[in-house]
């Protein structure tokens, strides 16, 4: 259940690039899901933009564009569940949004062109993500997301995941801690 959340001055994507960069961002996000574009992926695949005053965004003290990249000003929160990326994946999500706001802004990716998009990974912990009334956790999210349990996209978490596992019961947290993987696909 990824989420890209894209805030920006008001004004500075016009209703095109919205559409444009929304798609463009969707995409990222079914690659963190493992690159399966169906209905129940994008069902679970959201792009939210935010608008706020360019009066109340500042950079180096400024609001007057000094300090401001050729892309214009952008902070980008990406909410993934917990354990679902290492950090070559993070990495690899950081290029791809900056590609896809240089895109929609149609900005050349020169050195500098993307100082001010700042892209924020945000982890929802396990167990702390709900939809429909139930508890949504990373490896429920891949099953309703078609992608195979045998996945090579899912050694990491299930590493993640057993780690956290033994840390926790080392120290005796009990079964019922939330953090644990909720469901074991």
């Amino acid at each position: 259940m990824p989420l890209i959340t894209v805030e920006h001055p008001s004004g500075s994507l016009t209703a095109e690039q919205k559409a444009s960069l929304a798609e463009d961002l969707t995409h990222v996000i079914l690659q963190i899901e493992g690159g399966v574009d169906n209905s129940a992926s994008r069902s679970i695949a959201w792009v939210r933009f935010k608008e706020l005053d360019g009066a109340d965004w500042f950079i180096g003290g400024l609001n007057d564009g000094t300090h401001e990249s050729a892309s214009g000003k952008f902070l980008i929160e990406l909410n993934v569940p917990e354990g679902s990326m290492d950090q070559p994946r993070k990495s690899d999500c950081h290029r791809a949004i900056t590609a896809a706001v240089l895109k929609a802004k149609g900005v050349d990716s020169a050195d500098g062109a993307a100082r001010s998009v700042w892209i924020q990974i945000v982890e929802w912990p396990e167990g702390h993500l709900a939809t429909s009334g139930r508890t949504s956790s990373l490896l429920g999210i891949a099953r309703l997301a078609g992608i195979p349990a045998d996945h090579p996209l899912l050694a990491f978490p299930r590493a993640y995941f057993a780690a956290k596992d033994r840390l926790y019961d080392q120290n005796g947290f009990p079964d019922q801690t939330a953090g644990r993987a909720i469901v074991r696909y």
